[in-house]
């Protein structure tokens, strides 16, 4: 699973179709949601009680979550005494050496590598679009 996905999941267990409803409201215009739309095929599972307003409705949602670091570096801060709305495990990337590697190279007696590309799961804290504010600076 994309970290995309784990948050729209995520999103979609956390909250109910009227609270995604009114974050879509309030952070996309009419304009934009009738655009993403025109451009997104739904297919329901057979027997399932989501309708595809309810999963468009969630994707547009989910959209809207994102890391204090992301938030940051896109030019907004969380609002002062903000939760996170949404905590869950997400892919994270780096090049350190983990753990493992570091142990297999001590066994060989060798020196563990400088560098060891990979993802590891990390717990993160999301929140949503109307907990930010642009940043005055």
């Amino acid at each position: 699973m994309t970290n995309n996905e784990i948050i729209f999941e995520n999103v979609r267990a956390s909250f109910t179709p009227a609270q995604l409803a009114e974050l879509v409201q309030a952070t996309y215009t009419a304009e934009q949601i009738a655009a993403r739309r025109a451009n997104v095929t739904i297919t329901v599972d057979e027997g399932s009680a989501a309708t595809a307003e309810d999963i468009f409705t969630a994707m547009l949602a989910a959209d809207q979550f994102h890391t204090f670091a992301e938030w940051k570096r896109m030019g907004y801060s969380v609002k002062k005494g903000a939760k996170s709305a949404i905590t869950c495990q997400l892919w994270k990337y780096t090049d350190k050496p983990g753990k493992a590697a570091r142990e297999a190279a001590e066994a060989a007696g060798k020196d563990a590598p400088e560098t060891d590309p990979h993802f590891y799961m990390a717990k993160a804290h999301l929140f949503h679009a109307l907990q930010v504010e642009k940043s005055k600076h």
